[in-house]
């Protein structure tokens, strides 16, 4: 009788071992590096736009954008980038660029927000462009060519306060190509 109770004992243990993790169950370290490689896949094969640089006469501003979009409404092309990138500085900025090439919503808003990295996160200063900014400082408002998936951004002024003034050396050129 108690050779029985043993083997019971020893195949209760048995079974203990091998349902907690032991030979039969797979290594848990396994799943990390699995949920890495799933992560990686996911990444090259996000969409990435190129590289906007924005030369101003304070130095060069670019952007990566993680959103760049370009459409028709209303008979006009309408576009919407934004995307984290840097300054002339060094430090982080936040591109927003809105607009259409023609018609009642031709106005094109441009934001750089300093000191963000972030979408909707309002940097200090917060360099703008659009038809206000054009318009108190009595320069032509910023004027836009749409090609396919290709906007062209020129005469760009910025202002941080509606006193300072940030001029942009030549055409910011943005490409949503895929």
């Amino acid at each position: 009788m108690k050779v029985s109770g043993l083997k019971v004992t020893v195949g209760i243990a048995v079974s203990l071992v091998i349902g907690l993790g032991g030979c039969g169950a797979p290594d848990q370290g396994s799943a990390v590096p699995a949920k890495a490689a799933a992560e990686a896949r996911r990444q090259a094969a996000a969409v990435t736009f190129a590289r906007v640089v924005i030369a101003t006469d304070a130095g060069e501003f670019w952007f990566q954008p993680a959103s760049c979009s370009v459409g028709e409404e209303d008979g006009a092309q309408v576009f919407t980038v934004h995307g984290p990138g840097k300054g002339p500085d060094g430090k982080p900025v936040y591109v927003n660029i809105d607009g259409a090439d023609q018609g009642p919503m031709a106005d094109t808003d441009v934001r750089i927000h300093v000191g963000v990295e972030a979408h909707l996160k309002h940097g200090d200063p917060a360099w703008i462009s659009n038809s206000a900014v054009s318009h108190q400082f009595d320069v032509p408002a910023t004027a836009v060519n749409v090609q396919g998936d290709t906007v062209v951004l020129s005469g760009v002024v910025f202002s941080a306060d509606g006193d300072s003034r940030l001029e942009v050396s030549g055409p910011i050129r943005i490409d949503c190509g895929r």
